[in-house]
């Protein structure tokens, strides 16, 4: 352990946390470096409060409190703002900067302000995860149109984030949002007059992406094999055709069910699960995953719950969601060993409960191999930072304040990604994403997908104008987003060795590698500390930070 975290360790013991937790007999005493890369996985990025908690109180002490904590909700604010057209006496009129494409305007805003300011950060962080799994776009003119919707679809993963899988996926299936993304409303039974047969979207995508993927796995996740070595496919097409049929003759709520088809197909989003329409459902027996079989006569609630059941009783919803979870919390490349764990928490919680997803959080991120990974697998564990991550984690590290105003405008030019606007149900990036040098290790890296020439130096440029401009020591008069504080960086300057030792501290968690710091400390050393006109050392913190933040290092998440 370096003097520096010693000495904030030693801080930290005389600090208490100004948050409640679960009554702790002992202190867990946790090094301040593995406190950072913990909660750089946990949350937007790892606050100073929240190292002093998790450093003095430990790693399960702080997701108990975590847990504890009320979801920060969208919709209401939205309400708030006047920004939901289907709620009485508003409109899009009535929501001020209303910008249906692309950016959803004021919810984009909550969305980005809620990651840098929400008190839920576990719940936050494994509701973005969510998002990137169930996945519904702002870029589907359906969508777009009901930014009200969308706020209560993400919601919907916000309070899911802890319930049980089976439920969640129950109200995601419903949810409006989803039913006019993947084309689940309005769905109907097969017409031979008319030509038409039940919509296969959403039965595709429930299967492929929601709950069993293409292939039958291992509980480890790996894929089993036939007699020829081949993948075994978890279903066929007849399977698809067949599931479609099952969830036929829903549509939104807030017109009285009738046989009217014109009122069937007139009908739009509003809040509110979408509900059963009974002439329009298939009530002749299917054919599901698993060799599962619904009779013939039941209602359209029956033969949902009965598709929903056997997907979320499948073997392979653990191995695969889990992992899933994993890439998108912890590393992209989990050994076999870990996705096993979570595997088995999945299938029982130690209560008997399945798909309890508080405890496959915790199990996620408390194993041996997320807290240890970096030491005893350092070839292979971690991942890349998506790209807006790496903004909220720079603004979360050094206690930036204010709101977020303009940033979610510009989050596609700046980063190509922001949060409910991938360009298709198949998210910004696949989980098996690999380059060709990747693949021949086997290895994935999913965000290097989207990790493009361009992408990767406006993201820099970005994060460099967020320093230079966005600091509470020498702020841009037209610059409107949060501000960081500087001050812990400009107080070490005189020294460049104590000034790169805390950056690698605070910003990567003790993971710097020694190229970088001898780089840094050598450029460092040739930057004034003292500039007439400047504050002490800002000329040195600014560099140092800028420099650190475009390096390969904070790039990946270890």
């Amino acid at each position: 352990m370096t003097v520096l975290q010693c000495a904030l360790a030693a801080t930290v013991s005389l600090l208490v946390p100004q948050r409640d937790i679960a009554p702790v007999v002992h202190p867990v005493r946790v090094d301040p470096a593995a406190a950072v890369r913990f909660l750089d996985r946990a949350t937007f990025g790892a606050s100073n409060e929240d190292v002093i908690f998790v450093t003095r109180f430990g790693y399960e002490a702080w997701i108990d409190a975590q847990f504890a904590v009320p979801p920060t909700l969208k919709l209401p604010a939205m309400i708030q703002l006047g920004c939901a057209p289907d709620q009485p006496g508003q409109s899009f009129a009535t929501c001020p900067n209303y910008d249906a494409i692309p950016h959803l305007g004021l919810l984009a805003q909550e969305w980005w302000n809620d990651a840098l300011h929400a008190p839920d950060q576990l719940r936050q962080r494994v509701a973005f995860a969510l998002s990137e799994i169930f996945v519904v776009s702002d870029l589907n003119g359906t969508v777009q149109n009901f930014p009200s919707t969308l706020s209560d679809y993400y919601d919907t993963l916000v309070r899911g984030a802890f319930s049980n899988y089976r439920q969640l996926l129950e109200e995601v299936t419903l949810h409006p949002s989803m039913g006019g993304y993947l084309s689940m409303a309005k769905n109907r039974q097969a017409d031979l007059t008319l030509g038409t047969r039940p919509d296969e979207n959403f039965a595709r995508e429930v299967m492929q992406l929601f709950s069993i993927g293409l292939a039958e796995l291992n509980a480890d996740g790996s894929q089993q094999l036939d007699a020829w070595f081949q993948p075994i496919p978890t279903y066929d097409q007849n399977t698809i055709t067949e599931t479609a049929r099952a969830l036929t003759g829903w549509n939104y709520d807030g017109v009285a069910p009738s046989g009217s088809l014109l009122d069937f197909l007139l009908n739009y989003p509003r809040i509110g699960m979408m509900i059963a329409w009974s002439a329009f459902h298939d009530t002749g027996p299917k054919a599901i995953v698993g060799g599962s079989l619904l009779p013939p006569g039941w209602t359209a609630e029956a033969d949902l719950g009965g598709v929903l059941d056997a997907l979320s009783q499948h073997p392979n919803v653990g191995p695969f969601l889990g992992k899933q979870l994993i890439q998108r919390l912890v590393t992209s490349n989990p050994s076999p060993a870990y996705v096993g764990r979570i595997a088995e928490v999945w299938a029982d919680d130690g209560s008997g409960a399945r798909g309890n997803l508080e405890a496959v959080v915790r199990a996620i991120l408390l194993d041996p191999e997320a807290l240890e990974g970096y030491a005893t697998r350092p070839l292979t564990f971690g991942k890349l930072r998506e790209p807006i991550l790496k903004l909220t984690g720079l603004w979360r590290k050094f206690r930036a304040t204010g709101e977020v105003v303009l940033t979610p405008y510009l989050a596609d030019e700046f980063f190509g990604q922001r949060a409910m606007g991938s360009p298709s149900v198949f998210n910004f990036f696949s989980p098996f994403h690999a380059s060709p040098a990747l693949q021949a290790q086997g290895l994935v890296s999913p965000e290097l997908q989207i990790a493009t020439h361009s992408k990767v130096t406006r993201t820099a440029n970005a994060l460099t104008f967020f320093i230079v401009s966005g600091n509470t020591d020498l702020p841009d008069p037209a610059f409107s987003e949060p501000l960081l504080d500087l001050g812990p960086l400009r107080q070490r300057a005189s020294d460049p060795a104590s000034l790169v030792a805390y950056l690698d501290l605070r910003v990567l968690g003790g993971t710097m590698s020694p190229e970088t710091r001898i780089l840094l400390e050598a450029h460092l050393a040739t930057v004034p500390h003292l500039v007439p006109g400047l504050p002490d050392g800002f000329l040195r913190a600014v560099e140092a930070l800028a420099l650190l933040v475009i390096s390969p290092d904070y790039a990946l998440q270890s």
